[in-house]
């Protein structure tokens, strides 16, 4: 299974190490799913007063994200995100644009508001537009 990671789940994990996000996080180096994300997610989570709101020095989110076994793909341009403009709200448009160019079964998002709605779920079929809880759910049902 490949899974591409949203900020949203990043960030989770990074507040919660047990909880469900932190859990997926870790099946990444135990060998069952690969973990995938995009150079801008990481620069999300690293941006502004986000640290300081996590109470986590960049330093230590850098290294989180670094130890955490997510293969990183370079910054999508906006070339690639033109298509899918309209179709997701703009500052979303990355990750549905990244998920499926980096082979990706799963999108994993805690984005109520924005990614995990019904409507996007089913307008970028066959990709799986989820929270964590459901990729969890089928690795623990293998």
């Amino acid at each position: 299974m490949r899974v591409f990671f949203d900020a949203s789940v990043i960030i989770a994990a990074l507040l919660s190490r047990t909880g469900g996000s932190a859990l997926l996080l870790r099946f990444i180096k135990t060998g069952h799913i690969v973990g995938v994300t995009l150079q801008t997610v990481i620069d999300e989570v690293l941006e502004g007063d986000k640290p300081t709101k996590l109470k986590t020095p960049k330093e230590e989110i850098a290294l989180f994200i670094a130890g955490s076994g997510l293969l990183v793909r370079e910054a999508i341009t906006a070339t690639e995100t033109e298509p899918y403009r309209g179709l997701i709200d703009a500052e979303d448009a990355h990750v549905v644009a990244c998920a499926p160019r980096t082979n990706c079964s799963h999108l994993v998002s805690l984005d109520k508001k924005h990614i995990l709605r019904e409507d996007v779920r089913k307008r970028f079929l066959p990709l799986k537009i989820v929270s964590p809880k459901e990729p969890l759910q089928e690795l623990l049902e293998e």
